[in-house]
C-alpha cells in the first residue's frame, strides 16, 4: 500500500513537472540574421524570415509582420491664413511604430477577422498611441491616417499581399527591406497562423540593429555629450580652415 502511495506521489511529481514546463513552439519560424551592424556607409539592410507551416495539410494562412521600435511622433496639419499655408498645431504621438510592414500571400483583410487584427496590432496607425488633443475640426482617426500615409510615403509602413514565397511541404520564406531612413534599435519579426479568420499559433524572432566602429563611437559622443561634441567640431572646422588657408599661402 505504501509503494503504491510513493508510486502515486511520483506520477504526480512528474505530471506537475511537465505541465510547468514550456512547451516548444508549434509554429517553427526563424531570421537568417539576429544582428545587424550599421557603418558609416550603411544604406539599409534585408532579412529573410522563414519557417514551416505546422499543418500537415498546408491549411491556413500565413502572415508575417516585422515591427520596429515604438517612438514619439509629431504630425501638423497645414491651414491657410491669409493666403498662406502655415503649419497648424501639432497632434503628438506618445508612441507609434517607426517600422511596420506586413507580408502574406493575399490581403489581410481576406485572413484575419477584425477583431483579430486590432487585438494583435496588425494596424500600425491603430497601434499608435495619442499623447495630444486633436484640433476640433479633426478626429483622431485623421491624424492616425496622416502619420500612416507619410511613412507609407518614406518607406516604413507596407503591406505586401503578394510577398510570401509558399514552397512544397509547407515551407514558406519571404525578405524583408529595411531602409536606411528606418531606426536604429530592436525589430521583433512575428509569424502568425490564421485558420478561418482566427489565430492558431504564432513565433516571435528579435532582430537587434546597432551601431559599430566610429559611427558607433561618434553617435554616442553626440548624444550624450552634444555640448563637448559640438566644441570638438567646431574646433576640427577652425584647424581645418586654418590649415586650408596655410597651404594656399605657401602655394
Amino acid at each position: 500500500m505504501r509503494a503504491a502511495a510513493y508510486l502515486l506521489l511520483a506520477w504526480l511529481c512528474a505530471a506537475n513537472a511537465f505541465a510547468q514546463a514550456p512547451a516548444p513552439p508549434d509554429l517553427p519560424a526563424a531570421v537568417t540574421d539576429e544582428a545587424i551592424s550599421v557603418t558609416s556607409d550603411y544604406r539599409g539592410s534585408r532579412m529573410t524570415v522563414f519557417g514551416v507551416n505546422p499543418d500537415r495539410r498546408g491549411r491556413g494562412d500565413i502572415v508575417v509582420v516585422v515591427r520596429g521600435p515604438n517612438l514619439p511622433a509629431t504630425i501638423r496639419r497645414k491651414r491657410r491664413v491669409f493666403g498662406l499655408w502655415v503649419n497648424g498645431e501639432p497632434v503628438r504621438f506618445a508612441e507609434a511604430p517607426s517600422f511596420f510592414t506586413v507580408i502574406s500571400a493575399r490581403p489581410l483583410r481576406e485572413i484575419a477577422r477584425p477583431q483579430a487584427i486590432s487585438s494583435l496590432g496588425l494596424d500600425p496607425a491603430a497601434v499608435a498611441r495619442l499623447e495630444s488633443a486633436t484640433p476640433p475640426d479633426a478626429s483622431a482617426a485623421d491624424y492616425r491616417r496622416a502619420l500612416s500615409r507619410l511613412r507609407r510615403a518614406a518607406g516604413l509602413y507596407s503591406e505586401i499581399p503578394d510577398g510570401l514565397q509558399l514552397r512544397g511541404r509547407g515551407l514558406f520564406s519571404t525578405q524583408v527591406t529595411i531602409p536606411a531612413n528606418a531606426p536604429i534599435g530592436a525589430y521583433f519579426a512575428d509569424v502568425y497562423l490564421f485558420r478561418d479568420g482566427r489565430l492558431v499559433s504564432s513565433q516571435r524572432s528579435t532582430v537587434t540593429i546597432a551601431r559599430i566602429g566610429a559611427e558607433r563611437l561618434v553617435h554616442m559622443a553626440a548624444t550624450r555629450t552634444p555640448f563637448l561634441y559640438g566644441l570638438f567640431v567646431v574646433i576640427v572646422a577652425l584647424g581645418a580652415g586654418w590649415g586650408a588657408a596655410l597651404a594656399l599661402r605657401r602655394s
